[in-house]
């Protein structure tokens, strides 16, 4: 959750407005904090509800657990069928390898990353690191903690699933938001990755051309 918290959260202020290229319906969106905010919130509002409900389930003689269970556990739900899973644990291995290349990412560019499509005063063109790789590693990271969060959140075994939580009105409303939001985040950067192209090709010519010859690949080396 930690890496989670991080690598959703910009590193750097946002940039001035002049340095901010013109500005899209899709940009305007995606650039929106209050995305990252609800990812976080339901995150680390699932995690510390998952974690309560496992201590819970293992100490029932304590008031505070009866208490717990009966407030966190809903109709149906049982929290000893929480467990681990083939897909929770694909989930947690694509959370953390995604959530380090992200970081590698804000590393590798420093000042330079922001969530906003932007060129900044003495901008450079970075090739090092994750970019050597792939032209928009950032993304890749993202992708894949946001399909590990799926798996975490709705497979059998999970939390949500187990304590009926995904059986209420509140939690269906939540599940559903959590969704609209990753994937339209996700579909947002793909349409955002050819404008980015083009954004850097005109900065830097030659230069950005001798790169993507190197680097042809967008997010996943010999793919895409």
């Amino acid at each position: 959750m930690v890496g989670i918290h991080i690598v959703t959260t910009p590193p750097n202020m946002p940039s001035a407005r002049e340095e901010d290229m013109p500005s899209s319906l899709l940009e305007s969106y995606l650039k929106q904090r209050s995305l990252t905010y609800i990812v976080k919130t339901i995150c680390w509002s699932a995690a510390l509800a998952e974690i309560l409900v496992i201590l819970a389930s293992h100490m029932p003689a304590s008031w505070l657990s009866r208490e717990i269970i009966s407030r966190l556990v809903f109709s149906g739900g049982d929290p000893k069928n929480i467990r681990l899973t083939g897909t929770f644990l694909l989930g947690t291995f694509s959370i953390a390898f995604g959530c380090y290349i992200r970081w590698a990412c804000y590393r590798a560019l420093g000042r330079l990353f922001t969530f906003r499509l932007a060129l900044l005063k003495n901008h450079r063109l970075v090739t090092h690191g994750p970019y050597a790789w792939v032209r928009h590693p950032a993304y890749t990271g993202l992708m894949l903690m946001l399909f590990g969060l799926a798996c975490w959140q709705i497979s059998p075994g999970s939390y949500a699933v187990e304590c009926g939580v995904l059986d209420t009105t509140v939690g269906k409303l939540l599940a559903f938001t959590n969704f609209g939001v990753m994937s339209s985040v996700t579909l947002g950067l793909l349409v955002r990755m050819p404008e980015e192209d083009k954004m850097l090709k005109r900065a830097f010519g030659a230069q950005w051309d001798e790169w993507a010859t190197r680097v042809p690949y967008s997010v996943l080396p010999g793919i895409y």
